[in-house]
């Protein structure tokens, strides 16, 4: 397939770390995103902080399945000092823990615009605090990625952060049904976000129904249409899915869902691989057959 397929482990908030990367190989995915509620944190078994980081990705480098992302409820919005300091301690740690664990990514928030606060201003504080992780990231090779959420689900927000940052270990993850919930279309945010997409979130509803999450391809999110704008801008990076049990334990059992989800993603992608031709080109193929016969000729001449 063109792109790889991972789940996040809210999916399964009573299986261990070991557990659901055996599964996630039993279900065809190659990765995980790896979320954490952090030191402290309970109701997800499989959470990285309960481990060493070291232990953490031997246990996936054993199973065969590699950590996407690492994923935190962090966010970078605050203008208290003391909340802002705080964040920027934990995300240094979590930093260095996705390193250790070979994980290349570290997820947070944009989040909040409160009330009475300039748009502007946010997004300023915003770059502002990233930006004293910059060095860090770049030093452990492992990449800040902010998700659309909250106030800053729309990607005109994002372009213009990053833009005003513009650094090469600061990108997105792009959450299509975020986008979608504001009326925001992958037609829109793929395009104008482009290079700046390091990873795909992938989930499914019937927009402003109020029904709740479904399988992929039975809600108006739109997700093969994201995918094909995905890689129609050379897009080549994981997918994953997210199905969130690990706050709506009502929701399918993800034994259910997740291999039917990776069947659809992959009939999905097998075809796109096909509509774009993206092994090879049909000039190129012509060219391979031409090959014989044009060197033929010039032999002639």
């Amino acid at each position: 397939m063109p792109l790889k397929l991972a789940f996040s482990t809210v999916a399964c908030p009573d299986l261990t770390l070991d557990q659901v990367a055996a599964k996630a190989k039993e279900w065809g995915y190659d990765g995980l995103e790896l979320r954490t509620l952090g030191a402290g944190g309970s109701g997800l078994s499989s959470d990285p902080a309960l481990s060493e980081p070291a232990k953490v990705g031997r246990v996936l480098s054993d199973a065969g399945v590699e950590p996407v992302c690492l994923s935190t409820s962090l966010a970078l919005h605050h203008k208290d000092d003391t909340a802002q300091y705080r964040t920027h301690y934990q995300l240094t740690e979590l930093l260095d823990a996705a390193a250790t664990m070979g994980c290349p990514a570290v997820r947070v928030f944009g989040n909040k615009i409160e009330p009475h606060e300039n748009p502007r201003n946010v997004q300023q504080r915003i770059a502002h605090n990233v930006e004293k992780l910059c060095d860090k990231a770049g030093e452990l090779g492992v990449q800040v990625l902010f998700e659309n959420a909250g106030s800053f689900a729309a990607a005109k927000q994002w372009w213009t952060i990053l833009n005003q940052l513009d650094h090469p270990m600061v990108g997105l993850c792009w959450n299509v049904a975020n986008a979608a919930a504001i009326g925001e279309d992958s037609m829109v945010s793929v395009p104008m976000l482009n290079h700046r997409l390091r990873l795909a979130k992938v989930k499914d509803t019937v927009v402003g129904a109020g029904i709740g999450y479904v399988q992929l391809g039975e809600g108006n999110v739109g997700i093969e249409a994201f995918l094909n704008r995905l890689l129609g801008v050379g897009y080549r990076r994981y997918v994953t899915v997210e199905w969130d049990r690990l706050w709506m334990p009502n929701l399918e059992a993800a034994d259910t869902f997740l291999p039917e989800a990776h069947e659809r993603l992959k009939g999905w992608l097998a075809a796109a691989a096909e509509r774009f031709e993206l092994y090879e080109t049909t000039e190129a193929k012509q060219a391979k057959k031409n090959a014989p016969k044009a060197r033929a000729e010039l032999v002639k001449k």
